[in-house]
């Protein structure tokens, strides 16, 4: 069976807010009425609303998450229940602060159609009140526990977990791809740089070799001696050459005697050197004396 809002026009409907804050209660009514809405009551317990909405169903039930005794949770069990008849057919749409994603799952697992968080703003409850006039979904049955739910909430439910799973692994794969490919990049660069600097270390390498060589070049360079040297050095052996081949002189015929007469000069002069270093040797004695 449908709900009791389906393809009814948005003046034509019978709304009841269920909230315990004055403020919020001004507000959603203000909203509704700028919409022209038929009918809009507001009620600030579950309790009062029951009662009311059983002599009277509404077409559509806005109420809060939180409020006193009873929660919004359980106020829409009650609603639910086969034995609230017909009032377990009319839609229901919480209004709350706390819009997390398991209250979302928890709120249309047990038979709500949409959940709007605070603050609300008037174009956002309208589209909802649209969305909500075509919605076709109908209510099933669970004769085990004998509370109504939604059609198709269940497998839409596990297909957006799924897809949650799929953009989450998806994501991960994306981050491993992107940590791998950061490492390979790294390791690219690292050897890039290990070659950069083993490639410096053998052009220095090179370059203080051949300094050295230039260095060594310069010192035999400083020790070999000039052209100059060498013609100086080689010049007296022309001379010394050219002295070489002169012969003696011929000796001329011997006169008789002049042997004996070169002797006598001969030691003549020697006796002379002698008497000469005997003298000077007692000159030498007086002095020091």
């Amino acid at each position: 069976m449908n709900h009791t809002a389906y393809r009814l026009p948005v003046e034509a409907l019978d709304i009841v807010i269920v909230e315990d804050s004055k403020p919020m209660q001004m507000i959603l009514r203000s909203i509704l009425l700028s919409m022209r809405v038929a009918r809009v009551r507001v009620y600030d317990s579950p309790e009062n609303a029951l009662d009311a909405m059983l002599v009277e169903p509404p077409n559509l039930i806005l109420t809060d998450w939180k409020m006193g005794r009873v929660s919004g949770y359980h106020f829409l069990r009650t609603i639910r229940h086969r034995k609230m008849a017909p009032l377990c057919f009319v839609p229901v749409i919480f209004v709350t602060a706390f819009g997390t994603r398991d209250l979302v799952e928890k709120v249309l697992r047990a038979g709500a159609h949409h959940l709007l968080v605070k603050p609300l703003a008037p174009s956002t409850l309208f589209n909802r009140l649209q969305w909500l006039i075509a919605d076709e979904r109908q209510f099933v049955l669970d004769e085990a526990t004998g509370y109504h739910t939604i059609a198709g909430v269940d497998a839409a439910l596990a297909a957006d977990l799924e897809k949650r799973r799929s953009l989450q692994r998806a994501r991960m794969n994306h981050q491993h791809a992107a940590i791998k490919v950061g490492q390979e990049a790294l390791v690219t660069r690292r050897l890039a740089v290990q070659k950069a600097q083993e490639r410096a270390k053998l052009e220095a390498a090179a370059e203080n070799a051949a300094a050295a060589a230039a260095e060594r070049n310069s010192s035999f360079a400083d020790i070999r001696p000039s052209a100059s040297d060498d013609v100086e050095l080689r010049a007296p052996a022309p001379a010394k050459a050219a002295a070489a081949p002169s012969a003696a002189p011929r000796p001329g015929p011997r006169v008789p005697g002049a042997g004996s007469r070169n002797t006598g000069c001969a030691f003549a002069a020697l006796d002379s050197a002698r008497g000469a270093g005997h003298i000077r040797r007692a000159n030498m004695g007086v002095r020091t004396r």
